[in-house]
């Protein structure tokens, strides 16, 4: 390399280093290394919290809303509260017979207490029918 060549480039990286402290803070500085630490703290708190809240939904998916007070108390505002705190809840409810393939749901099929009653008692005259097979204590 000829000592023209040499001299331009040690120029242009004198140059460069000269740009770069002048944009770069001091990192030797214990004052910037102190507000970095900071940031860095306030970064990784703000991440688990937001981790802590990610899990905590995880866990209780359904919201809390603010319930009414007994004094605030009507059977509408009741009602309203209720449907709105099931609103994120899809709850199932169904009652399936003994091997039936009917299944029955609440709002579709009406439910008989006595259906039950005959499924019971059927139940309890087969067992006596085949004592040796259920022995009673």
């Amino acid at each position: 390399m000829s000592e023209t060549q040499n001299s331009t480039s040690q120029k242009a990286m004198d140059e460069d280093k000269k740009a770069a402290s002048q944009t770069m803070p001091n990192t030797q500085d214990k004052n910037y290394e102190d507000e970095l630490t900071q940031v860095a703290l306030a970064l990784v708190e703000d991440v688990i919290n937001y981790a802590v809240k990610i899990v905590e939904e995880e866990r209780n998916p359904l919201k809390n809303i603010k319930w009414m007070t007994h004094g605030e108390f009507t059977v509408e505002k009741g009602l309203k509260q209720i449907d709105e705190y099931f609103s994120d809840a899809p709850i199932v409810v169904s009652y399936v017979g003994d091997h039936q393939a009917l299944v029955h749901r609440p709002g579709m099929v009406r439910f008989r207490e006595n259906w039950q009653k005959n499924l019971t008692d059927a139940k309890y005259s087969f067992m006596e029918s085949f004592p040796f097979l259920f022995n009673r204590v």
